[in-house]
């Protein structure tokens, strides 16, 4: 009867001993190149127009006016009207896709960014 104990006591160690050990597997995959399908790239001619438009519609130094639009880099700009002092007008306005400016001479004066 002594033999039952023993006998148990060691089917208890193996359980214990074989549950408490985790078992890792690794496994190594072979990695196939996938070859990618080539695609034909075709050149695309971008064309970049100059743009200028000036709310005043042009030479008008008894508006006040913006002129706004893009260069041929496609960067853009925008001008506007202003008195450098009482007498004297900063106009913009654009001529062939360009904005240009002059300065005029106010006989009246100039306020609010134009002529009066």
């Amino acid at each position: 009867m002594k033999r039952i104990p023993i006998l148990i006591f060691i089917i208890f160690l193996l359980f214990i001993y074989g549950c408490g050990k985790e078992e890792i597997t690794t496994q190594a995959y072979k990695i196939e190149e996938i070859e990618a399908a080539e695609e034909e790239v075709t050149e695309e001619n971008i064309t970049t127009i100059r743009l200028c438009h000036d709310t005043d519609r042009g030479m008008v130094r008894w508006v006040n006016g913006t002129v706004f639009g893009f260069y041929d880099n496609a960067t853009r700009f925008e001008f506007n009207d202003y008195c450098l002092n009482f007498n004297y007008l900063w106009e913009f306005y654009c001529e062939n896709g360009n904005p240009l400016q002059e300065i005029f001479l106010c006989i009246n004066g100039c306020e609010d960014n134009h002529c009066l």
